[in-house]
């Protein structure tokens, strides 16, 4: 019993404090860009840095606070300017690329394999960031915005 609440307390605060890195280009060790720690998208590495956005379940926010101007909403499959789900859908996501406006047949803009975001279409094309933990799909979209 006391072995359990010892590894409760070790591991909850370390899954809370995590953080992915976003970093520059191909590899593990480049720059890092972005920080994201499930809320904030920061600029920079670390958990003191600029916030950029506010990330909650619908919508992304504009600095830091939850009453902070809406600059997009996000349902799972489009990012749309401003707050509601009827506004101009900026993009689409399918699964597997990040696509110009709404529509499984426009543009595509970025390819999103599990760790690396390359621009364009295609599996071997330039890759922009190197992400090796998981993040939302809306956070590297509001990377390309």
């Amino acid at each position: 019993m006391k072995v359990k609440f010892l590894l409760l307390f070790i591991f909850i605060p370390a899954m809370l404090l995590s953080q992915e890195y976003i970093r520059q280009g191909k590899g593990c060790y480049n720059e890092v860009l972005y920080t994201w720690d499930g809320n904030y998208l920061r600029q920079g590495k670390g958990s003191y840095n600029t916030v950029l956005y506010t990330i909650d379940e619908e919508y992304i926010r504009i600095g830091k606070g939850a009453y902070n101007t809406v600059l997009y909403t996000w349902d799972g499959h489009y990012l749309r300017q401003g707050k509601g789900a009827y506004n101009t859908v900026l993009l689409t996501w399918d699964g597997k690329y990040i696509r110009e406006g709404k529509g499984k047949y426009n543009t595509v803009l970025y390819t999103w394999d599990g760790t690396y975001l390359r621009q364009g279409k295609g599996d071997y094309n330039t890759v922009i960031y190197t992400i090796t933990e998981p993040v939302p799909v809306v956070v590297l979209m509001l990377l390309g915005v």
